[in-house]
């Protein structure tokens, strides 16, 4: 037995009359890995609005983007309180704090994580309690994305953003109802005719489009608008209202088997799309822009440049279709639609936003980004995975997720300063 463990320890210590193994420094292993692998190139992006209902669902997009090999987004996101940063940072994105509303000083913080911005994207909702604030809040924007624009582009190797700016499908107002014969979607040719919640975020990015194509581009980047439909999944965006309308309607039925009442046409027109669909379609016009659609990953950025895209779902449903699987989610035996809130049972009547959800009818065409990018959606559409999207929503609800309460908050007209996510 000793003789056994005398071999074992001779041969773990290594045989004296054998070289010892080489054996290299951390700092020599470094060298010889980079000298046989190239680098990676990181792409700066930054979304502002990086925790709200559409800005985190793109910083999701972007870290899972397929870009060429030796490149890939590094995400910054911009949020307006210290307590949201947490949560971008477990996402992997890198939480910056700070506000438009000081647009030096915030330009300054942006530029200490990086001189160059490859993709810049803007998605916040400003409190809508004064028009006059809201236009700052945008004339501030402006100001800010010049700031870091213009320090980008002065670097070494320059790099000039582009900016995808979002604005949204309420720009062109509404459309005729199903089955109208004057019914035609709502392309990017349409005329801006914006509801009155969106007018100044529409004329926000119209000025800013403008101003970044003034002087030959002299603002120094480069600018698309995107105008997507109402989101729906996870949290619910404001799709939310239609599935607290189903909770307080079953709440207040007077017996079960109750007929489901809605105030609104059954032609009117939901034309919605997930959340990461949308997401995807900002991604898709970021990649197509900077490395184009063929192998060889030649830019398209001058044929998307100073250009608006709509982006919405693959069709758009109906409200019966919609109505129809909502009654049998919910345990009703029949929908009715009846022509006016005063039809419905009084607790009912008080809920914010009925009108907002049932009454705008809209179909919008987004054939001209599908074209473009490649990009195409892919998630089920509402009223094929209501049940999905119910518990996703209940499930947020139970856990306190700050998206539902601030959706809520704006459908009842409540836009204080301490809910804004940007």
């Amino acid at each position: 037995m000793s003789s056994k463990l005398a071999s074992l320890k001779s041969t773990l210590a290594g045989d004296k009359g054998s070289p010892a193994p080489q054996t290299k420094s951390i700092a020599e292993g470094a060298t010889m890995a980079s000298s046989n692998m190239a680098a990676s190139k990181p792409l700066n992006a930054l979304v502002v609005g990086a925790n709200g209902y559409l800005g985190s669902a793109i910083c999701r997009a972007l870290l899972r983007a397929h870009t060429p090999p030796l490149s890939f987004f590094r995400v910054h996101g911009i949020v307006r309180r210290g307590s949201a940063a947490p949560a971008l940072a477990a996402e992997e994105v890198n939480p910056i704090v700070g506000s438009v509303s000081e647009p030096e000083a915030l330009a300054a913080k942006v530029l200490s994580h990086s001189r160059t911005w490859d993709i810049v994207v803007i998605c916040t909702e400003p409190s809508k309690l004064s028009r006059d604030a809201e236009d700052t809040h945008w004339r501030d924007m402006l100001s800010f994305l010049k700031s870091i624009a213009a320090a980008s582009s002065s670097a070494e190797p320059p790099v000039r953003p582009l900016v995808l700016w979002s604005s949204g499908c309420k720009d062109y107002g509404a459309t005729k109802l199903h089955g109208d014969p004057e019914l035609l979607p709502h392309t990017e040719n349409s005329p801006l005719i914006p509801h009155p919640l969106v007018e100044a975020r529409m004329k926000g990015a119209t000025r800013s489009l403008e101003e970044s194509q003034d002087g030959g581009g002299g603002a120094g980047f480069d600018m698309t608008i995107l105008r997507a439909t109402p989101l729906f999944g996870y949290t619910g965006s404001y799709y939310g209202a239609l599935l607290d309308y189903m909770d307080a309607y079953v709440a207040n039925s007077g017996r079960s088997g109750e007929v489901l009442k809605i105030p609104s046409s059954p032609r009117t027109i939901i034309h919605g799309i997930h959340v990461d669909d949308c997401a995807d379609a900002y991604v898709a016009l970021a990649t197509t822009a900077l490395f184009g659609r063929g192998p060889d990953h030649t830019p398209a950025r001058s044929a998307l440049a100073g250009q608006a895209f709509n982006i919405s779902g693959r069709r758009y449903e109906t409200l019966q279709e919609i109505a129809a699987i909502l009654a049998i989610e919910y345990g009703f035996t029949d929908v009715a639609f009846v022509a006016s809130i005063d039809e419905l049972p009084p607790a009912i009547q008080r809920l914010s936003g009925v009108d907002f959800v049932f009454g705008h009818s809209q179909w919008v065409d987004s054939k001209k980004i599908r074209a473009a990018t490649g990009w195409t959606d892919s998630r089920p559409l509402f009223h094929e995975n209501v049940g999905v999207f119910r518990r996703a929503y209940d499930a947020a609800k139970a856990q306190g997720d700050e998206k539902v309460e601030t959706t809520r908050r704006r459908i009842g007209g409540l836009w204080s300063d301490e809910k804004r996510t940007t």
